[in-house]
């Protein structure tokens, strides 16, 4: 029998963790992660999560998998300004949106959600690999100012 976490709790005392990886739970909330917490790292790859939020003081990260959850909106992560790679795919992502400060990012991977136009990511002029299989686009536009893209994804 595997056991599987419903909520992120009990890390007050963790100041020092970096990384938190929580796979294939049960989670639908961000919750738990106190403002001390240098967290560089968090994965909460397939679990329940609905909504991005309470990350902003995290200000630190800079890998966030949100991949294989039930996400409609990308929003709550614009403080994250040292983020580098950020993974959403799997989710039901309508729009890309709220990513402009991202200016650090390197791999925006946005597959497999419900994107029809490629949109808001001129300001990632770092972006190196950008993901968008299994969308709803029938136009590649809107990359001309991502001059570092080694590798986009459709």
């Amino acid at each position: 029998m595997r056991f599987r976490i419903p909520k992120i709790e009990n890390l007050e005392k963790a100041k020092n963790l970096k990384a938190l990886f929580l796979r294939k739970n049960l989670i639908k909330r961000i919750e738990g992660l106190d403002e001390n917490v240098m967290l560089e790292e968090l994965e909460l790859y397939d679990n329940r999560v609905r909504h991005i939020n309470n990350l902003n003081h995290l200000e630190r990260m800079v890998f966030l998998d949100l991949s294989f959850n039930r996400i409609k909106e990308i929003q709550g992560i614009d403080k994250l300004v040292n983020l580098k790679k950020i993974y959403l795919s799997a989710n039901r992502i309508r729009k890309m949106e709220n990513l402009n400060t991202l200016v650090k990012l390197e791999v925006l991977d946005v597959g497999d959600n419900r994107i029809r136009k490629i949109e808001n990511i001129d300001k990632l002029v770092n972006l190196s690999e950008l993901h968008l299989a299994k969308n709803k686009l029938t136009v590649l536009e809107g990359m001309e100012t991502l001059t570092n893209l080694t590798l986009i994804a459709c």
